[in-house]
């Protein structure tokens, strides 16, 4: 049975526009349309965990990407977060009702992140249920800044290679990553599925793709 999708911001002009391209093709727009929630859907099945890095600038940027995150999560998810109680993000999500996954264990996960990190991941796995975990940790930026940007990117490779369903958003203070050096900055982007600065009320995707020299040229 064919159903009728309704597209918010799908305006009359990107309409024309799409439909035209369309045509010039010698395709339908609708074709266009099925063939990219195909794709969705089979990406999304064969990508079940994401580990992402966002970096903000401050307080106000981290209010406005929570508040984008809490909205955007519907339901379906279980939504936990990691971090200090003291932390503004913490206690922002706190309000939104999040599930704080080591209230009471923090101290500890920062002492030994893998080992204490296994049970924290435990909780979770025993309270999410049928549902899709969703975490926001600020774990990265609390080991960058009391330990080193090293000391981060452990814990990242060490959580990247078990693999988990579900989303994790590692979030953390711009500046208390750049105090590393080239080599942990960049180790700590590949410890990521995706790399995003936020700033304001505008989010940004960074991308490390490998390029030939000749490229600098083209």
């Amino acid at each position: 049975m064919v159903k009728d999708l309704f597209v918010r911001d799908f305006d009359e002009r990107l309409h024309a526009k799409a439909s035209q391209i369309a045509s010039d093709d010698g395709i339908t727009l609708a074709s266009i349309v099925a063939d990219a929630v195909d794709r969705w859907i089979k990406n999304h099945e064969n990508n079940r965990h994401r580990h992402n890095l966002i970096l903000y600038d401050d307080e106000k940027t981290l209010g406005k990407l929570l508040d984008e995150i809490d909205k955007l999560a519907s339901d379906n998810w279980f939504k936990s977060s990691c971090g200090s109680a003291k932390h503004y993000g913490m206690q922002y999500l706190d309000k939104k009702k999040w599930f704080d996954a080591t209230a009471g264990n923090y101290d500890k996960l920062l002492e030994n992140p893998q080992i204490t990190g296994n049970k924290v991941l435990e909780i979770i796995g025993n309270k999410v249920g049928s549902k899709f975990p969703l975490t926001v940790a600020f774990l990265v930026e609390d080991l960058a800044r009391k330990e080193s940007v090293r000391k981060a990117v452990g814990f990242c490779e060490w959580f990247e290679n078990k693999f988990l369903p579900g989303i994790t958003y590692c979030i953390a203070n711009t500046k208390d990553i750049i105090s590393g050096s080239f080599d942990d900055l960049f180790d700590l982007f590949n410890a990521h599925n995706a790399m995003f600065f936020c700033k304001g009320n505008k989010l940004y995707k960074l991308r490390l793709d490998e390029e030939r020299f000749y490229s600098l040229l083209i």
